[in-house]
């Protein structure tokens, strides 16, 4: 009976190290982690009120950053889908943030030569031609190098592909040159097919014909990444105009800046401190928004400082409030396209 029991104890290793082998990688994320917060957060929870990081009252704008993607040097290419592409996509999906003006250096600069080169024809409007100088300034460049990659796996019962796009990118300073922030961020995407010993494709995903979709989620996973960090390198705020039991009103926008069902912390200063009164969620309009609070500070130390706020009709008229995003949401677009 022991000699059974070890036989059948190899036999199970055996199997479950093949399964292994087969597998190779497994439990590849494919969905991004962003770093924000909502309204969940904070109803019947003890989740702390704190100001974000890096907020800077010279920041309360709707940034104008210039960006340049490119292929990195040693980029792969997908057969006729080369990087290139990848590079004009993210910098068509990254101008939908509402916090920042995105402006196309590279692609700004070739229309213009290419506008003045049909002009000088003199085949238009010499009083309308187009002059140079009205560029806007940016506050922030934004350089990416984009890299793509295509990796095949074997599992127990398919074939997969995990398709990655990687942007190693820097945020300058274009008054000081100071490099703000520096990283690399990767998306993936993930397809499934079954192939034959031979080669040939029996069924499921086709990677002839399928790339181009796989490849551009791959760049939204990557882009929502590289957009949640810039969110909270410089997030966004407001002067708070008005406090009315439990709404409030800011001074900006979707035009300034703010995005759907966005989550700020109120905060105003007290003996030259920067003190968080209340967290809200901001439903914003053009050029203003409103808004409802969630929750109001529970720190002992500002018991009385938010009393006042509450219930003195006079303390807006005293202090100066202002409203500044706690993680900034992606546009609703990237959630419904390039989906599996």
């Amino acid at each position: 009976m022991n000699n059974i029991f070890k036989v059948l104890l190899c036999i199970t290793a055996v199997a479950i190290l093949m399964t292994g082998c087969v597998g190779g990688k497994s439990g590849i994320q494919i969905n991004p982690t962003l770093h924000t917060t909502s309204k969940a957060d904070y109803i019947k929870t003890d989740k702390e009120i704190e100001l974000p990081e890096n907020y800077s009252q010279n920041n309360y704008k709707r940034l104008v950053v210039g960006v340049y993607f490119f292929p990195n040097k040693d980029s792969d290419n997908y057969g006729e889908f080369p990087v290139e592409t990848v590079s004009t996509s993210l910098e068509t999906e990254i101008s939908k943030l509402k916090r920042f003006t995105i402006v196309s250096r590279h692609g700004g600069q070739k229309a213009k030569m290419a506008e003045k080169r049909f002009q000088d024809m003199g085949t238009t409007d010499s009083k309308t031609r187009m002059r140079f100088g009205r560029g806007l300034n940016a506050d922030y460049t934004l350089f990416g190098g984009v890299s793509a990659v295509k990796e095949e796996y074997e599992r127990v019962d398919n074939n997969e592909l995990i398709y990655i796009v990687r942007v190693d990118y820097q945020l300058l300073d274009v008054e000081t040159d100071e490099i703000v922030e520096a990283d690399y961020v990767e998306g993936r995407s993930r397809r499934t097919f079954v192939r034959l010993p031979s080669g040939k494709i029996l069924g499921g995903f086709d990677p002839t014909r399928g790339a181009t979709d796989a490849i551009n989620q791959a760049s939204i996973n990557a882009l929502k990444v590289l957009a949640n960090r810039l969110g909270n390198k410089l997030p966004i705020g407001a002067q708070v105009v008005g406090i009315r039991g439990s709404r409030f009103a800011l001074d900006k926008g979707k035009e300034e800046g703010f995005m759907g069902q966005q989550t700020i912390i109120m905060y105003t200063e007290d003996m030259g401190i920067d003190v968080p009164l209340a967290v809200g969620e901001v439903h914003p309009g053009a050029h203003k928004s409103s808004g409802k609070i969630i929750k109001w500070s529970t720190d002992p130390e500002l018991k009385e400082l938010v009393e006042e706020a509450k219930s003195d009709p006079t303390f807006m008229a005293r202090n100066e409030v202002f409203a500044v995003s706690n993680g900034m949401p992606t546009p609703p677009e990237w959630e419904t396209n390039y989906k599996d």
